[in-house]
């Protein structure tokens, strides 16, 4: 099996956006937004970890199956995150 040629560009392109959104992070922290700081650090961090696996862990080139693995495998910790809130947010203090 062959391994998919990436250009160095592409990486290079990865690194850049990782540290951009690495500093765009760092300034948000120091705004106040109220609730609404960890939904955006959370987004933040989900691009993030989608920009590594794609690029850094080559998941953008990989066979159609690893991506139905791959989707299955987040659609099960997105569930499983629900369901953690559910039941958190539906407790007395």
């Amino acid at each position: 099996m062959a391994e998919p040629t990436i250009r160095r560009k592409t990486h290079v392109y990865a690194y850049l956006g990782l540290l951009g959104l690495t500093l765009i992070t760092t300034l948000l922290a120091f705004l106040d937004m109220g609730p609404f700081n960890s939904v955006v650090a959370l987004t933040i961090a989900v691009i993030q970890a989608a920009l590594i696996a794609g690029v850094f862990m080559h998941a953008l080139y990989e066979t159609v199956l690893v991506r139905v693995i791959l989707t299955g495998a987040v659609l099960w910790f997105l569930i499983m995150i629900i369901l953690t809130m559910t039941d958190y947010l539906t407790r007395n203090a």
